[in-house]
C-alpha cells in the first residue's frame, strides 16, 4: 500500500517550508493571522498541521467538530507520498465562523530560494491575538 513512498534514505534532501493563513470569519480576504516555520521531514510537517488543527478545533463543541481525515489515515499517507515526491500540498479547515489554510512545500536543501535558505530551523509567527493558536501560544 505504501509502495508510492521512498524510503528517507533515497529521498532527495528537501526542508519543507510550512504556512498557516487564519481567518477569524469567512467575511475576511487577508488572514488575521499568518504564520511560517519550517520542518525537517514531511511526518513533522504533517504533525504540526495535525496539533495546530486539533487546537483550533478544540474550543467547538465535540459535535462540531469536523474529522481530520486529511490529516490522518489515506489524507495523511497522500500528504506523505506527495511531500517525499517534492510536491507541494495544502490543506484547509474550517473551525467555527473561521478557517486555517496550510500549505507544505518541499525546498530542495541549498536552494537559492529564500525560504530553503532557512527553512532547516526558522520558524516565524505574527500572534494575531484572535484564534486559538496565538492564545497558546503556537
Amino acid at each position: 500500500m505504501l509502495d508510492h513512498v521512498p524510503e528517507p534514505a533515497n529521498s532527495p534532501l528537501y526542508a519543507y517550508w510550512c504556512e498557516r493563513s487564519t481567518y477569524a470569519s469567512e467575511d475576511r480576504d487577508e488572514p488575521d493571522c499568518f504564520a511560517r516555520y519550517s520542518a525537517t521531514t514531511p511526518e513533522l510537517a504533517i504533525q504540526r498541521l495535525r496539533d495546530e488543527a486539533r487546537i483550533l478545533l478544540a474550543g467547538l463543541p465535540e459535535a462540531e467538530r469536523p474529522v481530520l481525515g486529511w490529516a490522518e489515515g489515506v489524507g495523511r499517507v497522500r500528504a506523505l507520498g506527495a511531500l517525499h515526491g517534492g510536491r507541494t500540498c495544502g490543506f484547509s479547515l474550517r473551525h467555527g465562523d473561521g478557517w486555517s489554510e496550510w500549505v507544505v512545500r518541499p525546498v530542495p536543501r541549498g536552494s537559492a530560494d529564500p525560504a530553503g535558505a532557512t527553512a532547516v530551523s526558522f520558524t516565524e509567527a505574527v500572534p494575531c491575538g484572535v484564534c486559538a493558536l496565538c492564545a497558546q501560544g503556537c
